[in-house]
């Protein structure tokens, strides 16, 4: 009887022995899996993020200018000397500020409405593995926006061939947003460029120009 139980006992044991040594193996699988694809699963994390973020941005801006018609003189008056050369380019800095005030309440308006809004994403996309791309069953990543969207309305002379001059008028968003997936969580910056309004100055090249947004 004693003997029974002995070999009972060993047996146990020894079955305790396998089933730790299997769960300790699957364990150490699961790290070398998760370290392996962890790289690629939060770069694909973060460029959904991005191409997410710059869609709300891109229509949040459509948005604003189309319940604010805008065009080039309404930002900037152009200056001209006794000889009717273009000298200077004045920015109406209440025309922008007004602007700029608009499309930040519509921008961080859209960021927070679209708080916790799901993205779908394909595992084999989400794996980095270029071949799966698209395939297999979709996991969820959520969009986190992190503080308010940074709007600011920039002003910029580029030459535009033989005695020209192209005068730009961008609007510059950034916005810090996370993405979340099941076991990883990363963050990112957006860095988001529009062109309000442009124009070509035919002349020499101003003497100079105010910043906007200042």
């Amino acid at each position: 009887m004693r003997r029974h139980i002995y070999y009972e006992q060993k047996r146990n044991i020894r079955l305790m022995l396998i089933v730790t040594a299997m769960l300790a193996a699957l364990i150490m699988l699961v790290v070398q899996i998760d370290r392996a694809i962890r790289p690629a699963v939060e770069a694909v994390c973060q460029e959904e993020c991005r191409s997410y973020c710059a869609l709300l941005i891109g229509r949040s801006i459509d948005n604003a200018l189309q319940e604010n018609p805008h065009s080039y003189s309404d930002f900037a008056e152009l200056l001209y000397d006794e000889n009717g050369n273009i000298a200077a380019v004045e920015t109406l800095t209440g025309n922008v500020n007004r602007m700029q005030s608009c499309l930040m309440n519509e921008i961080n308006q859209a960021l927070d409405e679209s708080r916790d809004a799901e993205i779908s994403v394909s595992l084999g996309t989400a794996s980095g593995v270029w071949i799966f791309a698209g395939r297999g069953p979709h996991i969820p990543l959520r969009f986190l926006p992190i503080g308010n969207a940074q709007v600011e309305l920039i002003s910029s002379l580029d030459s535009a061939g033989i005695n020209q001059t192209c005068h730009k008028i961008l609007i510059k968003v950034k916005v810090h947003a996370a993405a979340s997936a099941p076991l990883c969580r990363t963050e990112t910056d957006i860095e988001y460029e529009y062109l309000l309004a442009e124009t070509v100055l035919v002349g020499d090249v101003p003497n100079g120009y105010a910043v906007l947004g200042e």
